[in-house]
């Protein structure tokens, strides 16, 4: 699934993209996209600005017209230059936005749609999102508030609350925590406020890198029966929480 800084480096890849031009025609292919009636709607238009929210991503169009987009676990946005070869096959994008000379394409994901601005606000799932880990230091703050009110919950479960914390995914749920020495399993009320600040801004920290850099940190994720980095105990992984998500942790150092 992507995590926020993912999110916030496509929009600005789409970005960089439309630089200044309308939209010369949109598509929509697949035949299970939700925008297979709608997708011309974009012609004529240009890109306002993005927004992102969490794992949400939003590009606001001229005439008060927004692309709403999350891509769950299986969703992406590619760009294409002309010439270039893709690495999906056309027929299965859900949207191909020709900007002439360059092609936006959108595969896949939970949600995909066109709506007005005020159809934005309405949105209970954007509404009910708790702050953006990546949107500056207040938003930090105030999401490490809700985590450490998040009382009996694992603090694995609650670092991938969205209500809680909006942006927080798999990875850096586990590397935060690890890099912090905070066991996921443990309840958030057995832990000090200060500690689930600590991770928190952890992760913030984290994922601002992955924005800039690309990379993100990998000293613990996928290593299941390797041998920690920090104390030599072996890596341990297990599904946690409603969606069974895979947790990594070492339960030698993360206490």
């Amino acid at each position: 699934m992507a995590e926020g800084d993912s999110i916030v480096r496509m929009a600005r890849k789409i970005e960089r993209a439309f630089d200044g031009r309308e939209v010369a025609a949109a598509e929509a292919p697949n035949p299970r996209s939700p925008l297979r009636l709608t997708a011309p709607r974009l012609a004529g238009r240009s890109l306002d600005r993005t927004e992102t929210h969490g794992k949400h991503l939003m590009l606001h169009f001229s005439g008060d017209l927004v692309l709403h987009a999350h891509m769950g676990m299986s969703g992406g946005w590619h760009v294409y230059p002309a010439g270039q070869r893709w690495r999906k096959p056309r027929r299965s994008a859900w949207l191909i936005i020709d900007l002439g000379g360059v092609e936006v394409a959108e595969f896949g994901g939970p949600t995909l749609r066109l709506v007005r601005p005020a159809g934005l606000k309405r949105d209970s799932r954007l509404a009910l999102l708790g702050p953006d880990i990546l949107g500056g230091p207040e938003a930090v703050e105030a999401a490490a508030a809700n985590a450490a009110a998040a009382g009996p919950m694992q603090l694995g479960v609650a670092l991938l609350n969205q209500r809680l914390v909006a942006g927080i995914g798999n990875i850096f749920k586990s590397e935060a925590c690890f890099e912090a020495g905070l066991d996921p399993w443990r309840p958030v009320e057995s832990f000090d406020r200060e500690e689930i600040a600590t991770v928190v801004r952890i992760a913030a920290t984290q994922m601002e890198r992955g924005v800039e850099t690309g990379r993100r940190p990998g000293r613990i994720y996928r290593k299941s029966r390797e041998r920690c980095p920090r104390c030599g105990t072996g890596v341990r992984s297990r599904g946690q929480g409603d969606d069974n998500r895979t947790t990594y942790w070492c339960p030698g150092c993360q206490r």
